[in-house]
């Protein structure tokens, strides 16, 4: 799924303009607000037109491209991800070679790292002040910086091939190395030494990773594509694992006439999350070393972005339309109940809490 949304994301930026989002200018009183919910736009592939929205849910308002509206300059070409850090937010501008460092008092550029080359940066995970790292999509690599200064520490610590999730755990770090659908290993890393310590097999193309309450990491694994005989295609799965001995504590096998290849995944702290599937948004449930999937969808959204809200049990999804037009980020309740809506950007993917 992965490798497939990249095609279709290049070949309909390339083709087709994308439609820009107006910045707006935040009203008196915007650089008082501590709280809030930032949607990661990524725009087309090559068309410079990744946004950053932000959506207050107290008042309902939106701002469909704060970063623009405070730095008069667009954000840059494809976004996928953003990390918030010491009241600073990091944007990885993947096709941009860049990560855009913006304040969060103010959503104006305190600074920008540059990657070296034409890495293709894709997470990020950030220790501490001194220490953070990008995984690097088509340099099958690491690059470490530090995230006060902005200045290099490490070009390349080389993981697995095509690297996309990282995740900290147990002073650990845990790189998913997708492959693109031929890979199925997590390599380990420890930031202490910047040296790789250990690697793990999950599932074929593990591609995001994150830690539960527990301490327990879920790895989502999509499978692998055949497109010359998808009857040849593997499914994808769901793998917990314990950071403290590395070892797999279950798999989750999710069968392709079911699940489809899976998409986003998200993680709640309350002991269960959600992924994308062919029918819609499905629920698993992690318990003591298990999970468990539900077979009926949670709801029945075709989404392209998911995260959940720990404070107020609410799901939002995006829906990333036609990948031309701006998209919507839908909030869902408990109950998989609607409760608003609202217009992003273009491609509307990752969503970062500010609580």
């Amino acid at each position: 799924m992965r490798l497939f949304r990249f095609l279709l994301i290049f070949f309909i930026g390339f083709l087709i303009a994308g439609c820009k989002s107006s910045p707006t200018s935040p009203e008196p009183g915007f650089d008082s607000v501590t709280k809030g919910v930032y949607i990661v736009n990524e725009g087309n592939f090559t068309r410079n037109n990744a946004t950053l929205s932000l959506y207050l849910p107290d008042s309902n308002r939106v701002y469909p491209d704060v970063f623009s509206a405070a730095n008069g300059r667009p954000l840059g070409d494809v976004v996928n991800d953003m990390v918030l850090f010491n009241d600073r937010g990091y944007i990885v501008v993947n096709n941009s070679q860049t990560i855009e460092v913006i304040s969060l008092l103010d959503q104006k550029s305190v600074g920008r790292f540059v990657v070296p080359g034409s890495k293709s940066p894709y997470k990020l995970a950030i220790v501490n002040s001194s220490k953070a790292y990008v995984t690097n999509l088509y340099d099958n690599s690491l690059t470490e910086f530090d995230p006060t200064s902005l200045q290099i520490i490490q070009e390349r610590i080389f993981v697995g091939n095509n690297p996309e999730g990282i995740a900290l755990a147990n002073g650990k770090l845990y790189v998913c190395d997708s492959g693109l659908g031929a890979d199925s290993t997590i390599t380990v890393v420890d930031p202490t030494a910047d040296v790789v310590v250990n690697t793990i097999t999950v599932a074929r193309s593990p591609s995001e990773i994150a830690a539960d309450a527990n301490g327990h990491l879920v790895v989502k694994c999509d499978g692998s594509f055949n497109f010359n005989d998808p009857n040849r295609d593997t499914p994808g799965s769901l793998v917990l694992l314990d950071p403290r001995n590395d070892v797999v504590l279950a798999a989750v096998e999710l069968p392709l006439g079911v699940y489809g290849h899976p998409g986003r995944m998200t993680l709640s702290n309350n002991g269960y999350g959600y992924f994308v599937g062919k029918s819609g948004v499905m629920r698993f449930d992690i318990g003591n070393g298990t999970i468990s999937v539900n077979p009926t969808p949670f709801v029945s959204v075709a989404a392209y972005g998911l995260a959940v809200d720990d404070v107020s049990n609410r799901l939002y999804a995006t829906d990333a339309k036609d990948y031309v037009q701006p998209g919507d980020v839908i909030i869902y309740g408990q109950s998989g109940q609607e409760i608003t809506r609202f217009l992003a950007g273009i491609i509307p993917g990752s969503i970062v809490f500010r609580r």
